[in-house]
């Protein structure tokens, strides 16, 4: 059994490649439904990230394009929730070939 290589992983894996990116993510994790100075405010106040609201939202759109958080709008407020689908979707099947020893 191999795996087939899927092209989104590399945007996957991009994404997953950024320390503020992966913040990100764990504050999503930590909390749902959250709006951009929502997760502005978390990032300074837990990690002293000091990026701007557009770095901020570069980083999110990114996050986005990989499929690891999912954007609703609710009213003017644009909310951010965590995704997790995709790296458990990419992780899966090496963990399946390790554990069935067809991986060297």
């Amino acid at each position: 059994m191999s795996v087939q290589f899927d092209p989104q992983l590399s945007i996957l894996f991009s994404a997953l490649g950024d320390t503020t990116r992966l913040l990100i993510l764990d504050e999503l994790r930590k909390r749902d439904d959250q709006t951009l100075f929502e997760l502005c405010a978390r990032l300074f106040e837990e990690h002293s990230i000091t990026l701007s609201r557009q770095g901020i939202t570069r980083h999110l759109i990114t996050l986005e394009q990989a499929g690891l958080i999912t954007t609703a709008w609710r009213g003017r407020t644009k909310i951010h929730s965590l995704a997790a689908a995709p790296i458990v979707n990419a992780i899966n099947p090496w963990v399946e070939l390790f554990s069935q020893g067809d991986m060297k």
